[in-house]
């Protein structure tokens, strides 16, 4: 078996924005993409073909998945359109920029920041809590520092803050206090991720890493650490500063470079690197598949059996786990740039002859 392949290579499909991808959400049906323009697309899952696209400037910044409604934070605004055609529903105008956006189930929560030249930091920071149906505001909580990560977390959310007030909080619905998670280092978060189980990772800008269960009790803590998260096992690996992983086989055998991206599916775990080595790793039970790419990558989300990642230029890439069983499986690749020929194929497969499909 070829221990090394082209990233398009091992994708079940290829789609393109305008721009840099800057976020991604799934269902079960379909999965969506924003980039730096302001363009949000829908495609179908099943065949591949476009449902939707709404151009929303000037920047896409984060999406969410509420029953038939999705909701997207783009520059001064959180938007909501319908999820099967893209028809807008509702808008609502927030103080500075529209930062990130998560749905409990029943609120949708949604975090905004403006940031002040003079002092080079932002300020005037808030929480809202917005009924999706109708978009109506049912809680407005300011907070002292910007919001880097959000998670739905039972009913409420989950928040990993900046400076001045750094640290883990939580926020519960109708209830507007702000509860520092226990035990959690009163530092600046940096990233967070959540496994099969229901258990969350975060990370701090001073390289420390967290893991808590579904009720905000603290696991795990590990020092020296710069990437955090799950296997498909369910396991928490860290990454430390040596490019070493703990609690877990290596990944990263014959890579270069410093690991950006760690996600996984129920059966996969995906690896990316840092730029200049545009390269990664994906592990499928005792399978393993290095591959490269031609392309930074600025995104990934995991759901379900698939992965999609997104690109500087605007690329996006689709990942199954039975596909790339299969194409993990065969013999060999080609050397030969055969990408031309295989996103032909690909438009005969999923029948879409409208979209670009771009093979860098």
């Amino acid at each position: 078996m070829n221990s090394n392949a082209r990233l398009s290579d091992l994708s079940s499909l290829v789609r393109s924005l305008k721009s840099s991808v800057t976020t991604i959400e799934q269902n079960a049906e379909s999965f969506i993409a924003g980039d730096t323009e302001g363009i949000a697309s829908a495609w179908s899952v099943s065949d591949g073909a476009p449902l939707w696209s709404i151009n929303l400037e000037p920047s896409v910044s984060s999406i969410a998945f509420a029953d038939a409604i999705v909701a997207i934070a783009h520059g001064a605004s959180i938007t909501a359109v319908n999820s099967d055609d893209g028809t807008l529903i509702w808008s609502i105008p927030v103080d500075g920029a529209c930062d990130l956006v998560v749905f409990d189930g029943q609120s949708l929560w949604v975090t905004s920041s403006v940031y002040e030249i003079e002092i080079e930091d932002y300020v005037a920071c808030r929480i809202m809590r917005i009924e999706p149906r109708k978009g109506i505001v049912e809680q407005s909580i300011p907070l002292k520092s910007k919001a880097w990560t959000l998670d739905a977390f039972g009913q409420g959310c989950i928040l990993g803050l900046g400076r001045p007030q750094p640290g883990i909080y939580t926020i519960q619905t109708g209830n507007d206090v702000l509860h520092h998670l226990e035990g959690t280092p009163r530092a600046p978060i940096s990233r967070s991720s959540t496994s099969a189980d229901n258990h969350m990772s975060f990370t701090t800008s001073d390289f420390q890493a967290i893991q808590i269960d579904q009720n905000g009790k603290i696991i795990d803590t590990v020092k020296r650490v710069f990437l955090a998260g799950f296997m498909h096992d369910g396991r928490w690996i860290t990454y430390n500063q040596n490019e070493g992983a703990e609690n877990t086989e290596p990944l990263l055998e014959q890579l270069k470079g410093i690991p950006q991206y760690l996600t996984s599916t129920g059966e996969m775990t995906l690896l990316a690197m840092k730029k200049p080595e545009l390269s990664g790793v994906i592990s499928i039970g005792k399978m393993r598949m290095n591959w490269t790419h031609t392309n930074e990558i600025t995104v990934v989300h995991s759901h379900l059996d698939r992965t999609v990642l997104g690109c500087l230029n605007g690329e996006i890439l689709l990942l199954e786990t039975n596909v790339l069983k299969r194409r993990i499986t065969k013999s060999e690749f080609s050397e030969d740039d055969d990408s031309l020929i295989r996103a032909r194929l690909r438009m005969l497969r999923f029948g879409d002859k409208n979209n670009s499909l771009e093979e860098k």
